[in-house]
């Protein structure tokens, strides 16, 4: 069977998974679960989020290192008690350290190591957009940096769908440029219906496709959408200047211009740092 027989195969079997809505990646962990519906309770309060998420050891000891890390201890006060680092974390922020690296041991998983450059290559991409994510959104009025993040964190999960299904297609996985072609085609389609699956609000999944709901509108307000179309250009294309600021639709929604980039990038990589530390 020809290369090119092996991916029109695959592909096909990805538009009836989606068609039928049989995109799915295993549940979420316990504790991740828990966290979402303690953010749900507004009565919520530190003691709550501390003892659902003293269940899992390797999540404290994860808290423990950002909240101590540059980016969140900036009057170099060390912590020792857990509460005390999610009162500085917030619960939001803790939310996605809990996803983050729920996310992290999906991408690493040994069952799925002959994919393994792949699935590498795919985490750490997704750790830069969600990094940029929250640099692009912070300070904007009616949007949430951590939500953002969030919203980064989840925009390559159908990446990782789609190289688990793969291998069942060896002859496709190892011809790499056309793999990848198939990758960034049905990435946003099948992020979207994976975010949807999880039970992310709709804000959150239609981020995942930001050609879609993007509105072209610049008199509108952004939304997450805005957010992870600028945060994946900036990612992928500002180093070479392709993201024109000025003619983007998002980028004039959320201010971003010549003049702003060079802040937006230090952002950047103040929390990419603070995120690959807690996560190595």
């Amino acid at each position: 069977m020809t290369k090119n027989n092996d991916e029109f195969r695959f592909v096909s079997l990805l538009a009836l998974e989606l068609d039928n809505g049989d995109i799915s990646l295993p549940s979420l962990p316990d504790v991740v679960l828990k966290i979402r519906q303690l953010l749900a309770d507004e009565n919520t309060d530190f003691e709550r989020l501390g003892r659902a998420i003293s269940m899992d050891p390797v999540l404290v000891s994860k808290l423990f290192i950002y909240a101590n890390s540059a980016f969140y201890n900036r009057a170099n006060i060390k912590i020792e008690n857990l509460e005390t680092a999610i009162s500085r974390l917030g619960i939001e922020a803790v939310r996605n350290a809990a996803m983050s690296l729920a996310m992290q041991q999906l991408y690493s998983s040994e069952k799925h190591s002959h994919a393994g450059q792949y699935l590498r290559g795919v985490w750490a991409r997704g750790m830069k957009i969600s990094s940029m994510a929250f640099a692009v959104s912070s300070g904007q009025p009616g949007l949430n940096n951590e939500t953002a993040f969030l919203c980064g964190l989840l925009n390559e999960v159908g990446k990782l769908y789609i190289i688990t299904k793969a291998e069942e297609f060896p002859e496709l996985l190892g011809n790499k440029s056309s793999f990848n072609q198939v990758l960034e085609k049905w990435n946003s389609q099948i992020s979207k219906s994976i975010i949807e699956s999880w039970g992310f609000p709709d804000e959150v999944a239609q981020s995942a496709d930001p050609s879609s709901y993007v509105d072209q509108d610049t008199d509108t307000a952004p939304t997450y959408a805005d957010v992870l179309a600028v945060a994946r250009g900036l990612v992928d294309y500002g180093q070479d200047g392709s993201l024109d600021f000025e003619a983007d639709p998002s980028c004039i929604k959320l201010r971003v211009t010549n003049d702003t980039v060079s802040g937006l990038m230090a952002s950047y990589r103040d929390k990419l740092q603070s995120m690959q530390q807690s996560l190595s």
